[in-house]
């Protein structure tokens, strides 16, 4: 029995009317009517597509009864769904379409009753609400960016009109006018007419230049225009070819084109192929959304009109469509199991009496079929086999097989550009149809039917296709091989971020390839290695091994050059074993690190945090027992074992056993994932077809090579080991728990005496002794005995033995096998510091006290034990002395602190109490020198036992320093006016005098030595200075007597003679203050004598200056004034410009002297 034979339609005679494909436009001719009849009677309604319709009637009904905005309608499903052919019978349904025959569309399809009373209520509304109408279309790529246009296009060609616009409104003004009919008869009476063109389209559209359209017009229209010129002129101007219209005028356009006697019908649009037309062109997106709200939101068609828009992707899947999820709110998702009940209804339906044969072949070779593509996502189960007689010859692995293909094929939702299943499902029925019953369609039928449009749109390059079509052209060998190669091709389609589990490896194109499911298996199946030796022989194919083993790629020359590359990596990288070695330890040290990195110990009730130092190398450290080791050398388990138990128990270090197994496979994994990346960086980018194929397989390669690492690096980790020194195993869920455990315990043996530090109030303990100096500080942890005497003040205090600097008492006691925390330490040694335990000093020896003392300095400062000890009230003395001598006042604590500041600030007194002469020397400081030589304690006591001395001295240095101060005063005033005296007679007997007193240093002497000598001269000084200033009052009144009498002064006025005395500074006599000792002094800063007299001399010279300022000002200024020359033609003109030059210069003449110009 033959394949055709078991179909109740015979695949070789039956044909699909549409060619398998549903094209959603408006064409109404005898064809497209006839093949609209056959799919109306081959639409299976049910399933997605009876519930798509439901919901879409449902909510249009419900919108249009309450009056309100229609939500647009999204279809979409993978290519070949039916989004189309379910858009197109909607479209058809919605008016009823009327058929060849007469009858209607509803009366021809089988709808379920539910549906049928959608589409009668949508009739009962449409009688009130001015009929139905139906528009369909596709936006296409053509439009660029005249979204606007291209909609209105669709809408115009509904209702009969030109699709171009200014055609369609100039059809709809003759409309308006009644003059359509008239018009065009006209037209197609007087027109030539021509074969095959319709004389009317022609002449509309040489609107703009067809003189019969102009006279039409003034024939129908009289009155219209004086004559056909200037009906083009109106014409021309009114009716304007554009190029886009606005959103206004879109809908003006749209309700004129379908409104009927004024009323809008109730009117459906479908878009087909709206994600093909958007891809991923946002701006496109954005027009798209914005005709559809515009339309949908002017309030004549809000209720009444409905979009539906098809595409590949739901709304949400893309983000260059998820902008319009907002208008699109009804989506409608088709499945596959929708189309398989189209297909199993209208090509694979087979006979009854056939049925039982075909369950026979079925069940006979149930093992075979069963085997395909075993352990990947698409391989056989149960459920399959209640399909297999209905799909038949189709087997449904590789329908599944297809169906992964397809979508992978068609990333950018542009399936309508590839033959959809319908069309395919019946090729390959016809394809079997006069073979035996057991021959199925192979997989790879699916390339014949796609490769042309597979290389249109650039998913495989012209090489391969070329290849493929030059081997199937030839001997039966030459086909299998060419089948080989489109099989491959296919397999590497497959999307590399899906683990299907299909691999191009030798059973698995068998599988694919295998027809005659009786004897394919002997007879195909040793044929498929022989002729992958071929391809691989000629360089068309490349085998590699992966997980899967032996798989086989398509190669080109450009891939062999990859390839190569490739291999040359990999010999570079196996041919140093180093290198590789290097690799493989990081891999495994890396994954440990990350381990202990997270694992977070902690000690005692202060938290205090520890680390865990991970070593690699065949030895520990020689500090590792002052940290604790996390060590993870690689051997062997036997010398793990040995290593661990044979160590001391007490130590902290934490041995950890990474398994050396899967040595050979992961270094085997590395080589080729290091040599794929290499591959990648040296080759870069491509940009041909067979580059960017080569490139996918060589970043599949890698990606292959990761996965392998990390399924052996995770057999690796699974089986680490962890045990503490001495042999214990620690416990944990995984690594990083069994870290976390073993840190804990190697942390408490590593510090061992942190427990006598354990104390929350350590911090306190630092606050107070610094902030307060209080000798008690302890107490916050609960020590009310001496300092020295809590465990961690006497461990210090031992190690500090005679003196330490703070960063080594740090270092020690932060170390094992203290562990102790900063707040410890510190508090401790400023807590023995305020108790007079410790003397700190810094690294210049100077003392300091608890309070100065702070985190940032500790580590600089010396540490000593006190030998002696004061009594209270000897502090309490002690700090009196200081405070006198420092002038303020010394704190409980801050003795051995201030009193540095007390020595320096004493001996800076005593310096002032004496000096260079004429003072006398200034008082011995030794007792304060002798107190610098000692420290802490020791020079506290000194201050005790000699305070009365020390104050008394201070005393005395006070009371001296202050007579220096007022004596020094006087001496200066003396020196300054002696200087001014140098040039007076008194000058020679004042000098000898100042020497007499520096010479004797006798300044300070009672009486005050200085006082007389003071006042002789400064009388000396005054009567000099008198003497002088009436000089010059006499020459001034000299000169400006001998001024006045100037008969030329005596012609300014009373302001002039000032202004210009002011400006000589003559207008005032010079005053000077001499009424006491620093009036004189200030006088002759300001003018001393030798400038009295050369000011005095200077007189008659500036009073000469005044006089001739004086003349200056009576003399005439000349005046330039500036004729007027005009062009002079007659002696009438001339004479007239001279009396008026005349009368002007008169005129300026009157105010002085003048020179023309």
């Amino acid at each position: 029995m033959l394949n055709r034979e078991i179909f109740i339609n015979d695949p070789i005679n039956s044909r699909l009317a549409n060619n398998g494909v549903a094209q959603v436009k408006d064409d109404h001719s005898k064809a497209a009517l006839e093949t609209l009849e056959y799919e109306l009677r081959t639409f299976v309604c049910d399933g997605a597509y009876a519930k798509g319709m439901d919901s879409i009637l449902s909510h249009y009904l419900s919108a249009v009864k309450t009056n309100s905005e229609q939500p647009g309608v999204w279809i979409s499903g993978f290519f070949g769904s039916g989004k189309s052919h379910l858009a197109k019978m909607l479209r058809t349904l919605w008016t009823n379409q009327t058929l060849n025959d007469g009858s209607n569309a509803r009366s021809v399809v089988e709808l379920p009753p539910h549906i049928v009373a959608h589409f009668d209520e949508l009739s009962s509304l449409a009688i009130n609400h001015g009929g139905l109408h139906a528009a369909s279309g596709t936006l296409g790529a053509g439009v660029r960016d005249q979204v606007r246009m291209a909609f209105l296009g669709i809408i115009f060609k509904s209702v009969g009109l030109p699709e171009q616009y200014h055609l369609a409104r100039f059809v709809m003004w003759l409309k308006a006018e009644g003059v359509l009919a008239q018009v065009q008869q006209y037209v197609k009476t007087n027109a030539t007419a021509k074969d095959g063109v319709d004389s009317w389209d022609k002449e509309l559209k040489n609107l703009h230049v067809s003189p019969i359209l102009h006279t039409a017009i003034l024939d129908a229209i009289p009155g219209f225009a004086s004559d056909a010129k200037e009906v083009r002129e109106m014409l021309r101007s009114q009716y304007i070819i554009v190029k886009d219209v606005t959103n206004d005028e879109m809908v003006s356009a749209l309700v004129d084109a379908i409104s009927v006697d004024g009323e809008l019908p109730l009117t459906l649009v479908v878009l087909d192929e709206v994600q093909q037309y958007i891809s991923d062109d946002a701006q496109r997106a954005f027009d798209v959304q914005e005709v559809v709200e515009t339309c949908s939101g002017a309030s004549a068609l809000k209720s009444k009109l409905l979009f539906i828009a098809t595409g590949q992707s739901a709304l949400s899947g893309m983000s260059n469509l998820q902008r319009l999820l907002g208008r699109f709110q009804v989506p409608v998702q088709l499945e596959d199991t929708d189309v398989d009940s189209v297909i199993r209804k209208v090509i694979l339906q087979k006979k009854s009496s056939a049925e039982a044969q075909v369950q026979a072949v079925i069940d006979n070779n149930l093992g075979e079929i069963s085997r395909h593509l075993r352990g990947s996502t698409i391989e056989h189960n149960k459920d399959d086999e209640k399909w297999m007689v209905k799909d038949y010859p189709l087997l449904p692995v590789r329908r599944r097989f297809w169906e992964r293909i397809l979508p992978a094929l068609d990333k950018t939702g542009t399936g309508s550009q590839l033959r959809n299943q319908l069309r395919v499902v019946h090729e390959a029925v016809k394809n079997t149809a006069e073979k035996e019953l057991g021959y199925v369609v192979p997989a790879d039928f699916i390339y014949d039917q796609i490769a042309t449009n597979l290389l249109q749109t650039g998913v495989i390059s012209k090489d391969i296709y070329e290849t493929i079509s030059r081997k199937k052209a030839g001997n039966e060998d030459e086909q299998l091989q060419g089948r080989l190669l489109a099989l491959i091709l296919l397999i590497s389609k497959l999307p590399s971020d899906v683990e299907y589990g299909i691999h191009s490896t030798v059973d698995s194109l068998a599988d694919l390839l295998l027809e005659d499911l009786q004897q394919d298996k002997h007879k195909l199946r040793p044929i498929v290695p022989k002729m992958l030796k071929v391809l691989e022989d000629e360089h068309l194919i490349m085998s590699m091994e992966t997980t899967v083993g032996q798989e086989y790629r398509l190669q080109t020359v450009e891939s062999q050059a990859w390839y190569d590359e490739f291999r040359r990596q990999e010999s570079d990288l196996i041919g140093n074993p180093q290198m590789l070695e290097s690799y493989r330890s990081k891999e495994l040290q890396t994954y440990v690190r990350q381990q202990i990195a997270q694992a977070r110990i902690i000690q005692g009730s202060v938290a205090e945090p520890r680390m865990i130092t991970a070593i690699f190398e065949g030895e520990l450290p020689k500090d590792a027992n002052t940290k604790i080791c996390a060590w993870a050398p690689e051997v062997t388990e036997k010398q793990f074992n040995d290593l661990s138990r044979g160590s001391d128990p007490d130590e902290a270090t934490i041995f950890i056993h990474v398994p050396p197994s899967h040595r050979s496979d992961l270094q085997k994994a590395i080589v080729t994932l290091k040599a794929a990346e290499n591959t990648l960086d040296i080759r870069g980018g491509a940009t041909t077809d067979a580059g960017k194929e080569a490139k996918d397989a060589m970043e599949t390669r890698l990606r292959d090579a990761e996965r392998t690492k990390k399924a052996l690096l995770k057999d690796i980790f699974s089986q680490i080991q962890v045990r503490l020194a001495g042999g214990q195993e620690v416990e944990g869920e995984n690594l990083k728990d069994q870290i976390q455990n073993a840190g804990e315990i190697a942390c408490q043996r590593l510090y061992h005496k942190f427990k006598m530090a354990d104390d929350k109030g350590w911090a306190k303990v630092f606050e107070r002794a610094s902030k307060h100096a209080d000798a008690n500080a302890l107490e916050a942890i609960a020590h009310n005995d001496d300092a020295d005497k809590h465990p961690v003040c006497a461990e210090i205090k031992r190690f500090i033995g005679s003196m330490k600097p703070g960063k080594d008492i740090v270092d020690n006691f932060r170390q094992a096998p203290f562990g102790w925390s900063k707040d410890t330490i510190d508090g401790a040694l400023l807590a023995m510091v305020a108790a007079n335990i410790l003397r700190a000093a810094d690294s210049q020896e100077r003392a300091v006290d608890a309070k100065k003392l702070d985190r940032s300095s500790i580590s600089q400062t010396k540490f000593r034990p006190e030998n002696i000890t004061l009594s209270k009230v000897q502090l309490i003395k002690v700090r009196g002395v200081i405070s006198t001598l420092h002038d303020q006042t010394c704190n409980a604590g801050e003795e051995a602190t201030n009193l540095p500041q007390a020595i320096i600030n004493a001996r800076n007194l005593a310096r002032r109490a004496g000096g260079e002469a004429p003072l006398p020397m200034a008082p011995s400081t030794k007792l304060l020198t002798d107190l610098e030589m000692y420290s802490g304690n020791d020079q506290l006591q000194q201050v005790f036992d000699n305070k009365d001395q020390l104050l008394s001295d201070f005393a005395d240095w006070q009371a001296l320093a202050d007579k220096v101060k007022a004596r020094q005063a006087s001496w200066c005033e003396f020196l300054l006016a002696l200087k001014n005296a140098k040039d007076l007679a008194i000058f020679a007997a004042l000098d000898k005098e100042r020497d007499a007193i520096i010479a004797n240093r006798s300044l300070l002497q009672d009486p005050n030595p200085v006082d007389p000598l003071l006042k002789q001269v400064v009388n000396a000084l005054r009567d000099t200075l008198t003497s002088r200033l009436g000089e010059y009052q006499q020459e001034h009144k000299a000169c400006m007597l001998e001024l006045e009498e100037d008969e030329n002064w005596q012609k300014l006025d009373e302001t002039k003679r000032n202004e210009f005395l002011k400006k000589r500074h003559l207008d005032k006599l010079p005053e000077v203050n001499v009424s006491d000792a620093a009036g004189v002094f200030d006088s002759l800063d300001e003018i001393n004598f030798e400038q009295w007299s050369d000011k005095t001399a200077a007189l008659p010279s500036i009073f000469d200056q005044v006089l001739k300022d004086a003349i200056s000002e009576l003399t005439p200024k000349v005046r330039y004034y500036k004729l007027n020359k005009p062009l002079i033609e007659d002696e009438t003109q001339l004479q007239n410009w001279l009396d008026k030059v005349e009368k002007d210069l008169r005129a300026e003449l009157a105010k002085g002297p003048v020179v023309p110009s």
